[in-house]
């Protein structure tokens, strides 16, 4: 009888101990390890460039190690498939652009993952203008004289892109529209080739975010034209609108943090009350404005619903400038 019961002890003191160990890794406190976020386009760029300034305040905020994973190709689906299928843990995040969540999935035939299905808000980084850049051997200075040159000679100057259907492209294909000029789109692999090519004369201007062109016009390797917001901006007062010079042309680029579909709630609410955090720290805010990007601090539920808006706002753009992949 006393051998029975403590062999019942001790099988019940194991099955405690065990509960207790397991309930100990289930609830450990996150994040635990370094969180990857995943730019899906090559480093140097734009979105490059953000995700390493929010990296750094998440940083110290989440008092753990954020590592910047560029994973660029085909129009950034490569690096939003990886997320799309990473485990919901929290550990592997997206930033997330208008190419990845709002028109690969109107421009491609053929897509792996489901932009308003398999992603989870984290909240918004913040948007930027674009910038009209040429190469210097134009010898221009305003968009007046680009579309006067365009004009003149249909099919003889290019423009270049980071690829068919992203966002650099689109911005375009709406000037060549309102100014009606043709322009033959050479796509690269990235910002930074492309707007290199530009500077070297290979291609004569593009649409690039005005924090990759400042750098490029400082040290007089691009002439900027104009910028697509609807008013000049603090970052460089001096550079003109599109609609100022009277090319109706406004449109911007964002950044979005989010995770793959099913991450914990607990999880999403943790990494957005410390993306909010930083966003709202005065020294994130000065290192965004510096490369471009006004700092957005936003719900999750107002991230989800520019996500959604966008989505059907890009897929109205793609339709009207007929740009599409699908037959």
């Amino acid at each position: 009888m006393i051998t029975k019961t403590l062999h019942r002890l001790r099988k019940h003191g194991w099955l405690l101990l065990f509960s207790i160990i397991f309930c100990s890794s289930s609830f450990a406190e996150f994040p635990d390890k370094p969180i990857h976020i995943v730019v899906p386009f090559t480093a140097g760029g734009n979105v490059d460039i953000s995700a390493r300034t929010i990296s750094q305040a998440l940083q110290e905020k989440l008092n753990q190690s954020i590592i910047v994973d560029n994973k660029p190709g085909a129009n950034a689906m490569i690096g939003a498939d990886y997320v799309a299928h990473a485990k919901p843990d929290g550990y592997t995040l997206l930033l997330g652009t208008a190419e990845t969540l709002a028109i690969n999935p109107h421009y491609y035939s053929k897509i792996n993952y489901d932009a308003l299905k398999d992603f989870t808000a984290v909240g918004v980084i913040g948007d930027f203008p674009f910038a009209l850049v040429a190469s210097p051997n134009l010898n221009i200075r305003s968009v007046s004289e680009l579309v006067s040159l365009a004009l003149k000679n249909p099919r003889k100057y290019n423009f270049s892109s980071w690829g068919v259907g992203s966002t650099s492209q689109i911005a375009f294909e709406l000037l060549k529209n309102v100014a009606q000029i043709d322009l033959v789109h050479v796509p690269f692999p990235g910002a930074s080739p492309a707007i290199t090519a530009v500077s070297s004369g290979e291609v004569q201007a593009m649409m690039v975010p005005l924090s990759v062109a400042i750098p490029q016009a400082k040290n007089g390797r691009v002439i900027i034209l104009g910028i697509t917001s609807k008013k000049r901006v603090s970052q460089a007062p001096e550079i003109p609108t599109l609609i100022e010079q009277n090319f109706p042309v406004e449109i911007s680029g964002w950044h979005i943090l989010v995770a793959p579909k099913l991450t914990p709630p607990e999880v999403i609410d943790k990494l957005h009350r410390a993306l909010t955090a930083s966003l709202n720290q005065p020294s994130t805010q000065i290192n965004l404005d510096r490369i471009g990007i006004n700092g957005s601090p936003s719900s999750i539920l107002e991230t989800q619903l520019l996500l959604e808006k966008a989505y059907k706002r890009w897929g109205e753009i793609l339709k009207s400038a007929k740009i599409a992949d699908k037959p």
